[in-house]
């Protein structure tokens, strides 16, 4: 996939602890969904600093649109973890590459030409409905209106059960 920003920001969506509670909702969700969904989770998980997401990265061809904070832990890991000055006083060159091969990294993706075509639908709908965009208080005040808390399970159609 080249948008692995994307798919970082609807697992990050879809995850989240107001969507997440939503327990009869997620059962009326189809069972490829939240396969795909789970599917996702593991290429996006912080898990070994972002082992499978740097795996995908490399994978893609550009032109691919990464998960910055990728690059960004590697660079704070390095930065932090790697003494700038080796054991004789000296410059660290090999600190110095490991921070210049994540530059480069990163550079290769803003070098590359995207194709993108305005979308005016798409640019509408944006500029209507993100206006709307509800805050973190607002979407749990949704979520609690949706379920209740300790609310009891209710007829659950499409024939899903909860538990």
């Amino acid at each position: 996939s080249s948008g692995i920003n994307a798919e970082y920001g609807v697992v990050a969506g879809l995850t989240f602890s107001a969507i997440q509670r939503l327990k009869y909702t997620w059962c009326i969700v189809p069972q490829e969904i939240k396969s795909e969904l789970n599917s996702l989770k593991e290429v996006v998980s912080v898990a070994n600093r972002f082992k499978n997401m740097k795996a995908e990265i490399k994978r893609c061809d550009p032109p691919c649109v990464p998960y910055v904070g990728v690059y960004l832990a590697d660079l704070i890991s390095i930065e932090e973890g790697v003494q700038n000055l080796n054991s004789n006083g000296l410059i660290n060159f090999a600190k110095m590459r490991m921070l210049a091969h994540t530059i480069l990294e990163i550079r290769l993706y803003q070098q590359t030409y995207y194709d993108l075509k305005v979308v005016p639908d798409v640019i509408k709908h944006i500029l209507v409905n993100c206006s709307n965009a509800l805050c973190e208080d607002k979407i749990f005040e949704r979520s609690y209106t949706l379920e209740p808390r300790n609310q009891r399970s209710p007829a659950i159609e499409h024939g899903a059960s909860c538990a």
